[in-house]
């Protein structure tokens, strides 16, 4: 009982969190320091040519009838070497269908195929973490990096899936 209580109390946006940091954190000892860089998920662009997404301050959602993809870029700020894990905070608000998204790492010109990319989809509804651990294969340095996620259409009013942000957790 006393566990329920507890779980309750605690949000997955916290969770979330604290598994980012404790990634972060796994590595302190080492002499390296670890640097965790954020973006607001209102950075993030429409996907195609006539797509409609809707902008708040921090957060870009999907209020249309169709779904609907929206590009993240990924800044790095050790761009030769790996990254330890990408994190995307979204909340799924889609009774039948996931939000998904794909890591990309591209060389330098952006050429399809090149450099590496993983798929990760939330599962049910609620405040969800897709997380992106580092590549077991080399990327390429210097980019370009980015997160492409496919948003489902809005069932209720005023009730849209939605990217709140973007983290990347570097050497």
């Amino acid at each position: 009982m006393l566990k329920e209580r507890i779980a309750r109390n605690v949000s997955p946006r916290h969770v979330a969190l604290a598994a980012v940091f404790t990634v972060a954190l796994a590595g302190a000892g080492s002499a390296e320091a670890q640097q965790i860089h954020t973006l607001p998920g209102s950075s993030c662009q429409a996907s195609g040519s006539a797509q409609d997404l809707y902008y708040s301050g921090v957060s870009v959602a999907n209020r249309g009838n169709n779904t609907r993809s929206a590009v993240c870029p990924v800044e790095r700020h050790s761009p030769t070497d790996p990254w330890q894990l990408i994190a995307v905070f979204v909340r799924d608000r889609h009774s039948s269908q996931n939000i998904s998204c794909v890591a990309q790492a591209r060389d330098l010109y952006g050429v399809a195929g090149s450099g590496w990319s993983e798929t990760q989809s939330t599962s049910g509804e609620g405040d969800q973490m897709l997380s992106f651990n580092a590549p077991g294969a080399a990327i390429p340095d210097y980019g370009p990096y980015v997160v492409v996620c496919s948003l489902p259409p809005m069932e209720e009013v005023n009730q849209p899936s939605y990217i709140s942000s973007v983290a990347i957790v570097e050497p």
